[in-house]
């Protein structure tokens, strides 16, 4: 990525161990005081980013901590069209939009279209996807679908991350943080080298507390605080020239919320008024399986990754073997037990309402999932054809426990919806990308891949005695679902193609143009309130277009990446939550609404114009709209211009005046400017400030458009400054995120989600 360049070093295969990391954010090209090369896998192999036909934004472990990118959520201020948030209710959870295409469903039968990767490890849900950045390589964020390398649900792009590896030598970092809200923060890690060259191992960890930066006004608590910790070990073995055995393990806790709330301008406080408590269990309201549920949000998991590498000639073979299993445990208050209609606010600041319902979501989840790669990259016919090229496998289960429950201010509570829902994948897939270099300048590029997925669901009503929320509102099983027509497995068999092409003008300019097909799962609405209303949804598939340039002027000290895109996703998968009008409850609904269309630019441009100074730029620029729309849209809009008003205005993509909106977080332009910049105060100790402005148009984040769920165009800023010590291997660092304290609108659901509020942070790290 142009905006990490003059951070990023030429590095091996991400199998090898990593090059040594450097003291000071500059990392130069000879003694030019230019960029460094960019080394990635995007394609699978390593290799220099300026040569790779793809849109890919990456950033190494020292550009991640100047940039104050402690988790996967901090990336969507620095890639160019990404947007993302915390998802309703959960903040170890991340809903991603790449260049349109999103998920804001956590549940399981909904997969996401931006896939997340540790280790080429794939991990499938997304209910600890926002996840602590304590010992990362690199990061690669590849834009634009990725169904021929990395397969299913990248339809928007794949996030991939890269852990560091066991060093040959006895060192490691330990760090503790201290910043706002009464956020503590420790980090640390060692590498252990057993036997030198042979077996070499590393531990690190990570813990997190912070108080909640959100007031009760109901309960006296602060909510959406945060408390997470988790370790990881890794091993290395060497076990000749040829075999590399990487093997790791890691465990993470994660508490944190996302829980509705409002921004009070008088004294510039965040506020809720839940009844629902931290400290007191659902009981009876739910079944027995819930109701040792509290408010809030916990997530658990583990996983184990094993790659073994064996060197066979020309060809490398990686054996890649992957298992993780993740616990979630939330509650939320929708309605934030307010009278709905009574909520006053201007924008996104409070003014007044009055007591009401409070609308209960509980939710218990297993997840577990185990995949099996074999991978084998390499050259033929005297370095003419490059290749890489795989078999994988996926199983996936899944089980999950929830019920929607309303608790009005008088009178007995009633029930919605209590079930357990059981589902499962198991995916097959091959795969190839040849690339042919038939004259030196000039490359084709050709893949595909085939997969076989097959798919599973089952329904079943949890005991619960309340009365019902409404006459349609009953309980039912899988039989109730297949009586209702509804097919409760899925097949899908699909091949995903792509095709490219470029050509080296001179060693420092490279053109590309590039054409790749991916898909993504369809599945079930599972949050049906009734069984007619568990409808399938197909599979989406994307062509996606691109052309753009990779160049570098002036020794280096210019890089200017731009890349032009252009897609057409056929049915478009979206999940939309609404209030029901009549019942007073939530319908949720996933359906394939239309295709969607869309088309932009991207670029990131870096200046190093003196030695130290690192001037970055990132930009997107992009125009959606829906088409194609399915037959039950169009149904809507007449029956809500016909004054049906109930669930068919303002639901779904039908806007509150009958009319189809517009999609949700594309905003037409976004951007990020920034700079960072080392004084050398003496030959050991070196200042180095730096700063980010990122500004986003206006956009939608409702998806039927009400008029609350609009953000205006916006801006934050970041700020930071270290005081680094070669001599004493420590630095000192003072930085804030959302610096000005912006509150702007993520998502909407009865009521505009809100961005967390700005932090502040002092660190203190010693490297030995």
């Amino acid at each position: 990525m142009s905006s990490t360049a003059a951070l990023a070093q030429t590095a091996p295969d991400a199998s090898q161990a990593p090059a040594a990391a450097p003291e000071t954010p500059q990392a130069d090209a000879g003694d030019t005081g230019g960029m460094a090369d960019i080394v990635v896998t995007a394609q699978r192999r390593s290799e220099n980013l300026q040569k790779v036909p793809l849109a890919v934004s990456a950033f190494t472990a020292q550009e991640l901590d100047l940039r104050q990118v402690s988790r996967t959520l901090d990336l969507i201020a620095y890639v160019p069209n990404l947007i993302g948030h915390n998802n309703t209710a959960l903040g170890t959870a991340n809903a991603y939009t790449l260049r349109g295409l999103g998920n804001t469903e956590s549940i399981a039968t909904f997969d996401v279209p931006v896939g997340t990767y540790v280790d080429d490890v794939y991990l499938s849900r997304q209910g600890a996807n926002n996840f602590s950045f304590f010992d990362v390589e690199r990061v690669e964020v590849l834009r634009g679908p990725q169904g021929t390398l990395f397969g299913r649900n990248t339809t928007g792009g794949a996030i991939n991350v890269v852990m560091k590896k066991p060093g040959e030598e006895f060192k490691g970092f330990a760090e503790a943080g201290y910043g706002r809200y009464n956020r503590a923060q420790l980090r640390g890690s060692v590498d252990i080298p057993i036997i030198a060259e042979k077996l070499l191992t590393k531990v690190s960890a990570y813990f997190t507390d912070g108080d909640g930066y959100v007031y009760n006004q109901t309960t006296g608590q602060r909510l959406n605080g945060d408390r997470s910790w988790g370790v990881r070990g890794a091993i290395r073995g060497l076990l000749s020239d040829s075999v590399t055995w990487d093997l790791s393990s890691d465990y993470t806790y994660a508490n944190g919320s996302n829980l509705v709330n409002f921004y009070r301008d008088s004294d510039k406080k965040r506020i809720d008024f839940t009844k629902l408590r931290t400290d007191k269990p659902l009981g009876g309201i739910v079944s027995p399986d819930l109701a040792d549920n509290t408010l809030g949000n916990t997530a658990r998991s583990y996983s184990f990754i094993s790659n073994l590498q064996v060197e066979a000639g020309a060809a490398t073979i990686n054996f890649i073997t992957g298992y993780r299993h993740l616990y979630q445990e939330y509650v939320t208050d929708s309605a934030d037990s307010r009278n709905i209609a009574s909520v006053l606010y201007n924008d996104y600041d409070y003014i007044s309402s009055n007591p009401g319902t409070t609308t209960v979501l509980a939710n218990d989840s297993y997840h577990q999932q185990f995949t099996q790669e074999i991978k084998i990259t390499g050259k033929a016919f005297g370095g003419v054809l490059d290749y890489v090229g795989g078999f994988y496998y996926l199983n996936e289960k899944n089980r999950t426990i929830f019920a929607n429950v309303n608790v009005p201010l008088t009178g007995s509570p009633t029930v919605t919806q209590d079930r357990t829902v059981n589902n499962g994948t198991e995916a097959y897939a091959g795969y190839a990308q040849f690339d042919l270099h038939p004259i030196k300048p000039l490359t084709l590029t050709a893949g595909i891949r085939y997969t076989d997925e097959f798919k599973d669901i089952q329904f079943a009503p949890n005991p619960n005695s309340l009365p019902r929320s409404g006459a349609n509102n009953q309980p039912f099983s899988t039989i109730d679902v297949t009586n209702a027509g509804i097919p409760v497995t899925q097949r899908a068999r699909v091949w995903t193609p792509r095709f490219a092409i470029n050509y080296q003008i001179d060693p420092d300019v490279m053109l590309f143009v590039s054409a790749t097909k991916g898909f993504k799962s369809g599945g079930w609405n599972a949050r049906a309130n009734y069984a007619a209303l568990a409808v399938p949804f197909t599979r989406e598939t994307i062509w996606s277009y691109e052309a753009g340039i990779r160049s570098e002027f002036f020794n280096r000290h210019l890089r200017v990446n731009l890349t032009g895109f252009s897609y057409v996703d056929r049915d478009f998968q979206l999940p939309a939550g609404y209030l029901d009008p009549v019942t007073n409850t939530i319908l949720y609904l996933t359906r394939n609404f239309a295709d969607l269309k869309n088309y932009g630019l991207e670029g990131e441009i870096n200046v190093v114009p003196v030695k130290g100074l690192n001037i970055y730029w990132s930009f997107g620029i992009q125009k959606a709209r829906y088409e194609n729309l399915n037959p039950a849209v169009y149904a809507q809009v007449a029956r809500c211009k016909a004054g049906i008003i109930a669930n068919n205005c303002n639901a779904g993509i039908v806007t509150p005046t009958g009319e189809v909106a517009e999609p949700v977080r594309v905003p037409r332009f976004s951007s990020t400017l920034g700079a960072n910049y080392t004084f050398h105060l003496n030959d050991t100790v070196s200042l180095v400030p730096s700063a980010a402005w990122e500004y986003t148009d206006g956009s939608w984040v409702a998806t039927s458009a009400d008029p609350r769920g609009y953000q205006n165009a916006h801006s934050l800023f970041n700020f930071g400054l270290s005081l680094r010590s070669s001599a004493l291997k420590a630095s000192l660092t003072a930085e804030c995120t959302n610096c000005l304290d912006k509150t702007i609108k993520t998502s909407f659901l009865i009521y505009p989600y809100l961005n967390e509020p700005g932090r502040w942070m002092l660190r203190l790290r010693k490297d030995f």
